[in-house]
């Protein structure tokens, strides 16, 4: 079983989870209101449909209901109550930031108490460069196996270039470790 996500690790993959499923749902939402197809609405008539859809729609599906739903709800709700970004964005942010605060506490508590409840997908973590798609892990992969001492040498491996500034930060950081670690090795 894998460990529980930290909070930020937890919200960064459902989001993209969710990200996901809007994108497999969306174009069947908009046969039948292609303005607005994202409506509470329609997320509950998909939602009374679960029974039929295969089963890949169907967890999209759950993943709306469950991380979606209540973000467009809260939205009407405020819009019922006259708050909108037309009518006052500071006011209208302000209140969707306190209702984002409080629900992420409430799902991440929810995860810590059961992690298999949410079916998420493990995704790479690219702390070096999501573009480049490069994480500590290969970068130091290919120190140790490549023997590269600079950022240049090591590019060609990594598949990026001195153009990407958070790669060539990244890499750089990692080969002055690994120097420093081999200099305190030797040293011993």
């Amino acid at each position: 079983m894998a460990q529980p996500k930290g909070r930020r690790a937890f919200i960064e993959s459902v989001l993209a989870d969710v990200r996901d499923a809007k994108e497999l749902v969306l174009p069947m939402l908009m046969v039948e209101e292609p303005e607005a197809p994202l409506t509470p609405a329609a997320l509950r008539s998909l939602w009374e449909q679960r029974d039929v859809l295969d089963p890949v729609m169907r967890e999209a599906v759950e993943l709306l209901i469950t991380f979606e739903l209540p973000f467009v709800e809260e939205e009407e709700r405020l819009e019922a109550d006259g708050l909108t970004l037309s009518t006052g964005m500071a006011a209208f942010e302000v209140a969707m930031v306190d209702f984002e605060r409080a629900f992420w506490e409430a799902r991440y508590a929810e995860y810590q108490v059961d992690p298999a409840r949410f079916r998420l997908r493990e995704r790479a973590e690219y702390d070096i460069c999501a573009q480049h798609q490069l994480s500590s892990q290969v970068v130091r992969a290919a120190i140790r196996d490549h023997g590269g001492s600079d950022f240049d040498e090591l590019a060609p491996y990594l598949g990026t270039s001195r153009a990407c500034g958070d790669c060539h930060q990244g890499v750089t950081r990692l080969l002055i470790q690994d120097v420093r670690r081999s200099k305190a090795v030797s040293e011993d």
